[in-house]
């Protein structure tokens, strides 16, 4: 699952411009500039984008971990030194030039973080397999915009046919936790960009559609949590199945880490209208498993020991985020916790410099505390239509073995597999070192898995 901690401090709201300031006897500062913010566990990409004319120098930056491109900023530059100004996020920068590096602080809601960058454009290089699709003009599907309701919120989508042919096998798209696009755009990617390709070139119609209070969907609150997130994918599947195009009796979901726990929800709530469900990266244990071995994993990725003084702190900080269901008693229960933690050296290796209060804010956002209280065995035990669930063994968000072990088990006429050197974006990789990663790999997605799910797909609706 897409991981929100940064999410809440970098608002998505923000207005697209550029500051202009002025410039006295200063060095060269223009092109992009990357760093990596770490920031606890986890670890995320900032982009400055400075051009510098005379004495004017305009700025915007980049978030791509958010899908967050031309933020406004403004800048001053004296000497080899630049600080920057990023009102929306209620954020600063300031940084020394030295030679071809930009050495600083960022700071943010009081505290402050090291960020080091270095001048380049590997961040916004282009991706090869979108490039390709988008640059095709012989699809052999065409695409239509759509919307269709859930109550009072207005959908909006893409719905790609098959040129030839009709009564087509149909799929929903449903992606991951977060506010997203139809694309599923994040971290300079556009996943379900690729997955409607490979479906709609081999003969299914394909459904995917903007996200609560997300691009042209109009209404509702893009931080809700599962639950409603899943009468929304419904209705995007009942929505299909009035198409005539679409063979009404041969529709379900594809989801990816959040979207597979809402294809399992909704599978296991309305067995009569759900034909067949992929989990892509969806979870197969309880959300307190979930939670503790997604920081494990993130230490280990960060080359960080992960002891028992950790382990323990680890484990007591879930049970408290699994049981307290009061958003109000959990925030107190925590902190609680951690202010009888004060004296443990402990605290602040899992907390890695995360002020206690904000750590705790994040974690009681809805969207956020309804995966990690999340218990998806009954609704797995459930689920009586055919199942593909597949993981990347480097996947550090929903851990493979034990994720795919779950779904097994309560689903044993599941179809599962593991691939090797994937990560939770099924992109091919050495290492995971953080969600960096994601923006400065150039595969979307593995053709190897796209193959395997139209494969799957295909043959179990000619069953």
């Amino acid at each position: 699952m897409k991981s929100h901690l940064l999410y809440p401090l970098l608002s998505a709201a923000l207005v697209l411009m550029a500051g202009m300031t002025s410039v006295a006897h200063s060095q060269d500062f223009n092109g992009s500039w990357s760093g990596v913010l770490e920031f606890g566990p986890n670890s995320y990409t900032i982009v400055f984008n400075i051009q510098q004319t005379g004495d004017d120098v305009a700025i915007t930056w980049d978030f791509p971990d958010q899908n967050a491109f031309n933020l406004p900023a403004t800048a001053t530059i004296s000497g080899n030194e630049l600080n920057v100004d990023m009102p929306g996020s209620n954020a600063s920068y300031k940084g020394i030039l030295e030679g071809e590096a930009l050495n600083g602080t960022f700071t943010q809601h009081g505290f402050d973080i090291t960020l080091n960058m270095t001048r380049t454009g590997e961040v916004q290089d282009t991706r090869p397999q979108e490039t390709a699709i988008e640059t095709d003009t012989n699809k052999p599907y065409r695409s239509e915009d759509v919307t269709f309701n859930n109550d009072d919120i207005i959908f909006s989508g893409t719905l790609t046919l098959p040129a030839k042919g009709s009564h087509f096998p149909a799929v929903v798209l449903v992606a991951g936790s977060g506010p997203l696009d139809r694309d599923e755009e994040a971290f300079g990617h556009k996943p379900f960009l690729l997955l409607a390709d490979a479906l709609s070139r081999n003969g299914f119609a394909l459904l995917r559609y903007d996200e609560r209070g997300v691009g042209a969907t109009i209404g509702g609150d893009p931080g809700a949590p599962s639950e409603p997130l899943a009468t929304d994918a419904m209705a995007a599947l009942r929505y299909l199945k009035t198409r005539p195009e679409v063979d009404a009796t041969r529709v379900g979901f594809v989801g990816h880490s959040e979207g597979g726990l809402i294809a399992v929800m909704n599978a296991a709530k309305h067995p009569d209208e759900v034909a067949y469900i992929v989990s892509l990266a969806g979870p197969g244990v309880p959300g307190k498993e979930l939670g503790m071995t997604q920081t494990q994993l993130g230490f280990k990725a960060a080359g960080l020991e992960f002891g028992e003084d950790l382990m323990k702190m680890n484990e007591d900080f879930y049970t408290i985020i699994a049981t307290e269901r009061d958003s109000v008693t959990m925030c107190n229960k925590l902190t609680e916790y951690f202010h009888q933690q004060e004296g443990n050296p402990a605290l602040q290796q899992y907390l890695k410099g995360v002020p206690t209060a904000q750590y705790i804010k994040l974690f009681a956002l809805p969207m956020v505390r309804c995966v990690f209280q999340y218990d998806p065995t009954e609704n797995l035990k459930r689920v009586k239509c055919p199942m593909l669930a597949i993981n990347g063994t480097l996947d550090c968000q929903v851990a493979c073995e034990n994720n795919l072990d779950g779904i097994k088990r309560h689903v044993p006429h599941a179809t599962v597999k593991a691939y090797e050197g994937l990560n939770h974006f099924f992109q091919t990789c050495s290492e995971w070192k953080g969600s960096a990663n994601y923006s400065a790999i150039h595969e979307t997605m593995s053709p190897v898995v796209l193959q395997d799910i139209v494969t799957w797909l295909q043959s179990t609706v000619k069953q």
